[in-house]
């Protein structure tokens, strides 16, 4: 059995986490213990921000460290769920990485630039492309069995999403990304509540088939017990 730890940047892949993720990996001998937060603390009550790592990633990357320390054991594997979409650009190795075209090899050589620079085998990167609604649209259907009447809008945010490859590819900038794109046609979409349940309606099964990236990671957590075996 292999505890995983996950840092997230918000309650909506914290409740994503605990509600979809752990009862998944559970039968793979995979714990997901319960989620941290990471953000720009407030530091003088201890307080870390509901969603966001805002302009600097350097205190997440010492929420990291700090809380791998606290467990050494070998049955213990770290990772994390943060948007490639508005990261701070202090983080490992941005500026190369912003140079490649695709936001799957941008997404690919940010992680390994973090996790040359925690220097620590257990630890398994993960950056979201390009945000946590990506998830929600790789079945935009999804909407219609959280939301009444809004058939229209959902025709038409698939419309518009139907041109990209993957929901992964989707981000053009500070308007269009996709959540940008949900709350366009979806205007009482929110976030922390709506994402979470959406994303258990859509089921990891067609959010692996429509997101490779995310594919890639969910895969690698199936494995973690079976490592060298």
């Amino acid at each position: 059995m292999k505890r995983l730890y996950l840092t997230v940047e918000g309650q909506t892949e914290q409740a994503f986490a605990v509600d979809v993720l752990q009862p998944h990996l559970s039968p793979f001998n995979v714990m997901v213990v319960k989620p941290r937060l990471t953000g720009l603390h407030a530091r003088r009550k201890g307080r870390i921000p509901t969603g966001g790592l805002l302009n600097t990633f350097g205190h997440s990357l010492g929420d990291i460290r700090r809380w791998m320390s606290e467990d050494k054991s070998i049955d213990a594997r770290f990772s994390i769920m943060i948007d490639l979409y508005s990261l701070p650009t202090d983080f490992p190795g941005y500026a190369d990485a912003m140079k490649l075209a695709s936001p799957h090899d941008q997404a690919a050589q940010l992680e390994k630039a973090l996790a040359n620079e925690l220097g620590d085998s257990r630890f398994v990167p993960y950056l979201q492309v390009h945000e946590f609604e990506a998830i929600v649209l790789a079945n935009p259907d999804s909407f219609l069995e959280w939301f009444d009447d809004i058939d229209k809008q959902v025709a038409n945010l698939k419309a518009e999403c139907e041109p990209f490859a993957t929901p992964e590819e989707i981000n053009h900038g500070q308007h269009t990304h996709p959540k940008a794109r949900i709350k366009k046609y979806i205007e009482d979409y929110h976030e922390n509540i709506d994402g979470p349940v959406l994303a258990g309606y859509v089921g990891l099964d067609a959010i692996r088939d429509k997101c490779p990236h995310f594919a890639q990671w969910l895969t690698t957590l199936e494995e973690l017990d079976t490592e060298g075996v």
